[in-house]
């Protein structure tokens, strides 16, 4: 477990993080307009900490389960999704990553035919991103972050706060998405589903094609250990939509 000292000023103030949480976005198949939205929320927020809560990869033609014929094979996956993490890496340069479970699927398989994790490429070598800390969780200003593997239920991310006692933000249920509060005698906690910034029109997700419980995209912003969770508007017309707003002699217009 990583816990990060509380900073101080020269003067002896407190400096708490302004912190930015982005949800699991299983690449190569992100949202094409989500990681303008993190950027955006990076800027108006004025955050100086960015914590990925994990699944940044989606593993999709490595896995346990049989992957969909019309997706990309592994060599032809990690070209994709490297190219894509490489993105993310330039514009969040240093950040915190908690391993999800589709990150760690190379490492699970691995176990699985008895190969020790010591023959292994690490996460940052693997992945080129020299100055992102890849662990397991993380702890900033009090708030417990971590990817949320195993987490159910309606409230994802109180039910683990509840039951670390620790207000706590997770990833991993895709569609869950927003703030819990619970309160006793002398604490309050809270638990942040982040939601996620994943293309559900992608064939990686076709499993989900008929569930009535559809993605939320979204991010989450902790500042000085408060929570703010951030709905991405990418319906029609809105402003991050997969459409292109274009003009047609001064008239805009929405195209695909």
């Amino acid at each position: 477990m990583f816990i990060l000292p509380v900073a101080r000023s020269s003067f002896g103030v407190t400096v708490m993080s302004r912190v930015l949480v982005i949800g699991d976005i299983h690449e190569p198949v992100s949202h094409p307009k989500y990681l303008q939205f993190c950027q955006d929320l990076y800027e108006a927020w004025d955050c100086n900490t960015v914590v990925f809560i994990g699944d940044l990869l989606d593993m999709h033609a490595i896995s346990f389960h049989a992957a969909h014929p019309d997706c990309p094979g592994p060599s032809d996956e990690y070209e994709l999704a490297y190219a894509d993490v490489q993105k993310w890496c330039e514009a969040f340069p240093t950040a915190w990553l908690t391993i999800g479970n589709h990150d760690a699927r190379p490492m699970r398989l691995a176990e699985s035919v008895n190969i020790p994790a010591k023959y292994m490429r690490n996460y940052a070598e693997v992945w080129d991103t020299p100055r992102w800390k890849w662990v397991q969780d993380v702890t900033i200003d009090g708030v417990y972050y971590y990817h949320g593997t195993g987490c159910t239920g309606k409230t994802p991310a109180l039910n683990a706060a509840t039951a670390r006692m620790t207000s706590t933000v997770i990833g991993h249920c895709h569609s869950k998405s927003g703030v819990g509060w619970g309160a006793g005698p002398t604490a309050r906690i809270f638990g942040m589903d982040v939601g996620c910034g994943i293309d559900g029109a992608a064939m990686n997700f076709a499993y989900g094609k008929h569930l009535l419980k559809k993605p939320i995209l979204s991010a989450g912003v902790v500042l000085d250990g408060v929570p703010y969770h951030e709905i991405m508007p990418c319906g029609p017309k809105e402003k991050y939509s997969k459409a292109a707003r274009i003009s047609i002699k001064g008239v805009p217009i929405w195209a695909e």
